[in-house]
């Protein structure tokens, strides 16, 4: 079980950010469930509500699962009965604004950015692997999320794994169901 040393922002609660957690059908994601039977098996990032867009390191094109890389995820537009949790974390507006310049500036380069397989075997076998400007999914949103200042984790953002954000009290619950349902839940 994964533990978070600090889970409580500082400061005032001005903003949410919005934690989305999914298990496609894709090969990928039924090989990532089959070997660790996490409930999800990808993570994504969303500043503008539940409606999205969230952002992650993911396929970059729908029929093939490489190149993959930075990522810009509409919920809802396909996919929409595979199963999800979106979680909501309130942050301070300085944190809010280090982490909308981060991803901003990052999605701005997206070319640059590429998906860490070989980090993705290595979290499995619990060994980080930090390589410049490559992430897998829950590698991304933990490290975003503990260089902004939202979180304090307690692993090593390389050995994160979308489940474990189940487990981060700082996150409150607000969809848990088929990811056509985040269109229902209010902002």
């Amino acid at each position: 079980m994964v533990s978070f040393a600090s889970d409580t922002v500082q400061g005032t609660q001005d903003h949410s950010i919005y934690i989305l957690l999914t298990r496609s059908g894709t090969w990928f994601s039924r090989l990532i469930h089959l070997v660790t039977s996490d409930c999800y098996t990808h993570a994504s990032i969303g500043l503008d509500g539940p409606s999205g867009p969230f952002y992650s390191f993911a396929r970059r094109y729908e029929h093939f699962a490489l190149p993959a890389g930075l990522v810009e995820e509409r919920p809802g537009v396909r996919n929409r009965q595979i199963p999800c949790c979106l979680y909501e974390l309130k942050v301070s507006d300085p944190v809010y604004r280090r982490l909308r310049r981060q991803l901003s500036g990052m999605y701005r380069q997206r070319e640059r950015y590429h998906y860490n397989l070989l980090g993705a075997l290595s979290c499995y076998f619990n060994h980080p692997l930090r390589r410049k400007n490559h992430y897998f999914c829950s590698q991304f949103v933990a490290t975003l999320l503990e260089e902004c200042g939202a979180v304090e984790l307690w692993k090593n953002p390389d050995l994160v794994r979308p489940a474990d954000f189940c487990r981060l009290s700082a996150l409150q619950a607000v969809h848990q169901g088929p990811l056509d349902g985040l269109m229902a839940v209010p902002t």
